[in-house]
């Protein structure tokens, strides 16, 4: 059965936050949050990161693909731009894998908008279940620069990292501060949301540093390297 999404207007959820010229849900939803959301919650107290040499296995879902009009060729070629952006300070592998796969790639037939603009997309933080990225129509409503940067943001949340606001505008989760506090970051949104060097150098430090085992805390909060699910799946090829 195909899934229909209401196209009406909704009122604004306060969870919901603007980016750039739409929404990202990813992390913002605290009353609909997901198991593996609650990982970053007060209550599991510990920072979810991948472990190291991690290979994350997606694949596309085949019937959204159809219904959307759009083509796998078309969305994986943002997606490896928005990898390319992070550069070196990419801390996983991706590689498409149908049968053993830890997210996958769903692209919506309907548009999700509220009266402070329409939702473009949505990921999940790192952890052992199979996730799904999501991209909404609006997402190509946009220049095609505006849909890498969308994707750049939402691979922000797979690496672990929050918006740039969260401690103070996100606290039914909670949130530790790690590296430059500076509002020109690609976890911000609108105009502030840009992805810089001091971006991808925060992340490849935080990486490296929980992985050699010098970082094991950020202000007493315990960092917990995690494997995916096709990690548990044996054998994965």
């Amino acid at each position: 059965m195909t899934e229909h999404i209401n196209d009406n207007l909704r009122e604004p959820d306060p969870d919901i936050h603007v980016f750039r010229k739409g929404l990202c849900v990813s992390g913002a939803r605290p009353r609909q949050r997901s198991p593996l959301e609650l990982s970053l919650d007060a209550q599991d107290g510990f920072i979810p990161l991948w472990a190291k040499g991690v290979v994350l296995r997606y694949r596309f879902d085949q019937r959204t693909l159809r219904w959307s009009g759009r083509t796998r060729e078309e969305i994986l070629k943002l997606f490896d731009k928005a990898v390319e952006k992070w550069g070196d300070a990419v801390p996983v592998k991706f590689v498409e894998n149908t049968r053993a796969w830890d997210f996958e790639i769903i692209v919506r037939e309907h548009k999700v908008c509220y009266q402070n603009g329409c939702t473009l997309a949505s990921a999940f933080f790192p952890g052992g279940g199979q996730q799904k990225l999501t991209i909404y129509p609006s997402l190509f409503d946009q220049i095609e620069f505006e849909q890498v940067e969308t994707l750049v943001h939402e691979l922000g949340h797979v690496f672990g990292l929050r918006h740039w606001f969260a401690k103070e505008m996100e606290q039914e989760w909670k949130a530790e501060l790690f590296g430059t506090q500076n509002p020109f970051t690609i976890m911000n949104y609108g105009e502030n949301s840009t992805l810089t060097e001091v971006d991808k150098d925060d992340l490849k430090r935080l990486y490296n540093q929980a992985w050699s085992g010098e970082l094991s805390n950020i202000n007493g909060t315990p960092i917990r390297l995690l494997q995916p699910f096709s990690a548990n799946l044996h054998p994965v090829h």
